[in-house]
């Protein structure tokens, strides 16, 4: 599974999903628009990670290649989806500690819509 989504780290080098604490990426490989050259791109917008290396992520989509024994078989059938969700897990889960009631509030929200806030954008299947 591959996930598009910005990772920020702390002055500690350490995942942080609070704004103020953030100094940099750990990830960032949300897709790119069009003309965007990775190896020219300033470090404030730059791609991070691994995705910045890889050769099948540009600015025409990413390519992702899984690899699946499948024995003797002689059909194979695989499908792949696409999905949005506005507010990732982490992001929500981790305003859980905060006792004030908007932290609250928050994570009471994204648990009511984060299965209807996910939707799928593309959808593929193929038999072989």
């Amino acid at each position: 599974m591959e996930i598009y989504e910005p990772i920020l780290k702390d002055s500690e080098g350490k995942v942080t999903t609070g704004l103020l604490h953030a100094v940099g990426y750990l990830k960032d490989n949300r897709l790119l628009p069009h003309g965007f050259d990775k190896a020219t791109a300033n470090k404030d917008i730059a791609v991070t990670g691994d995705a910045a290396n890889d050769p099948g992520f540009t600015d025409s989509g990413s390519s992702v290649r899984y690899v699946v024994s499948i024995g003797n078989a002689r059909t194979v059938q695989g499908g792949a989806e696409l999905w949005f969700q506005p507010i990732g897990f982490r992001w929500a889960h981790n305003l859980a500690p905060y006792k004030a009631e908007e932290p609250q509030r928050m994570v009471r929200y994204y648990e009511a819509a984060a299965r209807r806030s996910a939707v799928v954008l593309a959808k593929a299947e193929a038999t072989r």
